[in-house]
């Protein structure tokens, strides 16, 4: 007889989808067409299953998102980056752990949780280096770490690199996976791939 499967703990996954777009000329990217679907349909169904809700951080087209999952907005004014999606999601889940994703891959590593849970636990922040750069939006973070990135936002610093790096991140090896860090941020890369 065979013995079951660990089960995965739940967590949220947080889809970032709030920016401007300005590298797209304005358009919502994870809404736009890859292989005939949303960028967000592929992260969706690569990585989806296996977190406890699925949770969209996005400023504009939430009525389209919600056909993905639950829609949050900035609760920052004037677009001030990713850490404001974080800040909503963070605010928002359900559950102790949320792993964050960009919505301009449509090909994450589909390991990318187990891997970061899997990593050393002195941060409540773990994020991916993919051998040559850091991915800061590739990352586990503790609901632990909202009061801090509070504090952050309200003194005005926006940087993930330098609130990351006050909290003690760690960084987790995906050398082996770089491949899975290509993001569509131009519109020749819709062509890639």
């Amino acid at each position: 007889m065979s013995t079951p499967a660990p089960q995965t703990p739940p967590y949220s996954l947080l889809i970032l989808a709030g920016g401007q777009g300005r590298r797209m000329q304005g358009r919502d990217k994870g809404l736009i067409s890859w292989q005939g679907q949303p960028l967000i349909a592929h992260i969706c169904a690569a990585m989806a299953d296996d977190a406890g809700e699925l949770l969209i951080s996005c400023n504009r087209n939430t009525e389209r998102y919600a056909q993905y999952g639950r829609t949050i907005c900035d609760s920052l004014p004037d677009f001030p980056g990713p850490l404001a999606g974080l800040l909503s999601g963070l605010e928002a889940a359900n559950y102790p752990q949320v792993l964050l994703l960009p919505c301009d891959n449509p090909q994450p590593p589909s390991d990318l949780y187990q891997r970061l849970s899997a990593a050393s636990a002195s941060s409540g922040i773990r994020f991916a280096y993919d051998g040559e750069r850091d991915q800061y939006l590739y990352a586990l973070i503790n609901r632990s770490e909202l009061a801090s990135l509070r504090d952050y936002l309200a003194s005005g610093r926006r940087s993930v690199k330098g609130w990351y790096a006050e909290r003690g991140a760690v960084a987790v090896d995906f050398a082996d996976r770089r491949e899975n860090f290509r993001n569509i941020n131009l519109g020749e890369d819709l062509h890639q791939g």
